[in-house]
């Protein structure tokens, strides 16, 4: 009878080097992309002025908090709630605005951009 044997071990090896190469491409060093900080944006909303602070490691988006902002309550706090929690989690400030309050949305993109580009890492 044959035996699969000389298959087997090669469908292991082949395997666990596929595993290995996947495991190094995973530890790979990071981009760095921000300067580590606290970081101030301003920008307009609907109503009048925004101003947030951007907390940001080598790599991501740690925290934004609204530091000032005269928007419409019932609008801004949807907005003030999803839109910093869009861009945390996609480490970008390119996010979808928040349906039937795209001004304050806008406003407070704005304003994250503005902080992010005093924290970006020059190129």
């Amino acid at each position: 009878p044959r035996t699969l044997f000389p298959y087997t071990t090669l469908f292991r090896s082949l395997t666990l080097t596929i595993v290995l190469a996947t495991s190094l491409v995973a530890c790979g060093s990071k981009n760095i992309i921000y300067k580590e900080g606290i970081y101030e944006g301003n920008a307009e909303g609907h109503i009048g002025p925004i101003k947030v602070q951007i907390v940001t490691d080598k790599y991501e988006i740690k925290e934004i908090k609204i530091l000032e902002q005269q928007e419409i309550p019932i609008i801004a706090d949807t907005v003030y709630e999803k839109i910093p929690a869009r861009v945390i989690k996609s480490n970008s400030s390119d996010v979808e605005v928040v349906a039937g309050a795209t001004y304050t949305s806008n406003g407070l993109i704005q304003a994250i951009k503005d902080g992010l580009d005093k924290a970006k890492v020059k190129k």
